[in-house]
């Protein structure tokens, strides 16, 4: 079994071949560590691609990060019949960090993937699965549309600094999508778009007549209605990957997955991002590896004096989703479901809420506390690693024993100034920093809720 590992750069791949896993992997690194050139970084071209596949591997192993410039070196795999492997990200730096292989190195990187795979070599549950097809073109619209809106926002911006001189009274209007005609009024006025309005609405006109600006001789100038042509056009290309979404959205075999995701709340483009991630729901078993790939891989936990949630692994956008989709549909009272889940989820997150605003004294101490740990690993994971080029394998449990003792020292020396530092913690800070966590602890709770009403669904 000949596996190469990839470590994806933007215009090359670092590879490294193994056929077996190293007994001691720092030793192996040494040993064969490549200077420059390296004849194993291959180029994105025909000769780079020449030189991959001269090497006839059986598996290549990549993390899924950088995903567009690893997709091409995957199509070009899969296309000549080469299995291919992904790997979590937190998993690999975990694999390559417990086999002490150096940080920062694209070789030992690679190293550490092709060890990975040949280590978990056939067991599905250590690496991750993309769904070809329609699920993978959901994910790719996602991802198209989220371009769009961070290409579209500084245009806005630069828009609307034009207006707060040429036309002040419109500088700061929403110009939210009209549900008749999907364009936005404000835009569409100033770019002189024709629309398809049963009345036609001469709002924009009547404003301007009345502009102070326009009263002393200010005139829209041609570069901001050029900007709202811009505006207008990148909406009306959000619209046409959104029609390409939701034509796939619609296929039967997703109607389950929509049906419980709209009783939830969660609107039509979350839905697609969700759904790319965990279709078909029946490849998990647990609800742990459904979490984690959701990028909630941990429960927030409340109690005792701890407020922590493993966030390392899986989907960081879906996790970000999911936190929008409570700070917009489940915090707010008026915008919540009116259902039994949504009742469950509001339930949750006032009682979780009322814990932070009924003792704000305590969560601040715990901010204390959670920092304080937070410095001390911090510094453990720096000595050790200052540590580790002059250290044997026979030094690594009195090492060890020696770091934990010195941070017991510094952890009860940090316990007792605690009520010095406690004022350096601002009351603003600690809100802020405990809203986040609620909301966290919610979005965690509500995909434990998916999960069993997705299984209950597609049963």
């Amino acid at each position: 079994m000949k596996i190469v590992g990839l470590d994806v750069c933007k215009d090359s791949v670092v590879a490294w071949v193994l056929e077996s896993v190293p007994r001691n992997f720092r030793q192996h690194f040494k040993d064969r560590k490549r200077r420059e050139p390296d004849e194993l970084t291959f180029k994105a071209n025909a000769e780079g691609v020449a030189g991959l596949l001269a090497l006839k591997p059986d598996a290549v192993i990549m993390e899924p990060t950088g995903v567009h410039y690893s997709w091409i070196w995957a199509h070009i795999c899969q296309s000549e019949g080469i299995e291919v492997l992904w790997a979590g990200h937190q998993e690999a730096v975990h694999y390559r960090k417990e086999h002490k292989l150096p940080d920062k190195n694209d070789q030992a990187d690679a190293l550490a993937l092709a060890a990975y795979a040949l280590a978990h070599w056939q067991q599905s549950e250590f690496f991750l699965e993309f769904e070809p097809g329609k699920v993978a073109k959901l994910r790719e619209y996602w991802l198209q549309l989220q371009s769009l809106n961070r290409i579209r926002n500084p245009v806005v911006n630069r828009a609307r600094q034009q207006l707060a001189r040429e036309f002040p009274e419109a500088a700061l209007k929403e110009s939210d999508p009209s549900k008749t005609d999907g364009m936005e009024p404000l835009w569409s006025w100033l770019a002189g778009r024709e629309r398809n309005l049963k009345k036609n609405n001469f709002y924009y006109d009547k404003l301007y007549a009345k502009s102070i600006a326009k009263v002393y001789g200010v005139e829209i100038s041609h570069f901001t209605r050029r900007l709202a042509n811009h505006i207008c056009d990148l909406r009306d290309w959000e619209i046409e990957v959104e029609i390409q979404m939701l034509e796939i959205l619609a296929d039967p075999k997703f109607a389950a997955y929509r049906a419980v995701m709209t009783n939830f709340g969660i609107g039509n483009r979350p839905q697609a991002l969700l759904i790319s991630q965990i279709y078909p729901c029946t490849k998990f078993e647990s609800l742990g590896r459904f979490k984690r790939r959701l990028g909630m891989a941990k429960d927030e936990n409340s109690s005792g004096d701890k407020e922590t949630m493993n966030t390392g692994n899986g989907s960081k956008l879906c996790r970000s989703q999911l936190y929008m989709w409570i700070l917009d549909r489940i915090a707010p009272q008026k915008a919540r479901p009116q259902n039994e889940i949504g009742e469950k989820l509001g339930n949750f997150y006032d009682s979780r809420n009322a814990q932070f605003q009924n003792n704000p004294e305590l969560w601040k101490q715990k901010t204390i506390a959670r920092q304080q740990e937070r410095a001390l690993r911090e510094f453990k994971e720096k000595l050790l690693k200052s540590l580790l080029p002059m250290m044997t394998k026979e030094m690594a449990p009195q090492v060890e024993a020696m770091l934990n003792l010195t941070m017991q020292t510094m952890q009860i020396s940090l316990a007792a100034s605690s009520e010095k530092l406690a004022p350096g913690a601002k009351s603003q800070e600690v809100k802020r920093g405990f809203g986040k966590l609620v909301i966290s602890q919610t979005a965690a709770y509500g995909c434990r809720l998916l999960f069993k009403e997705l299984k209950k669904a597609i049963q």
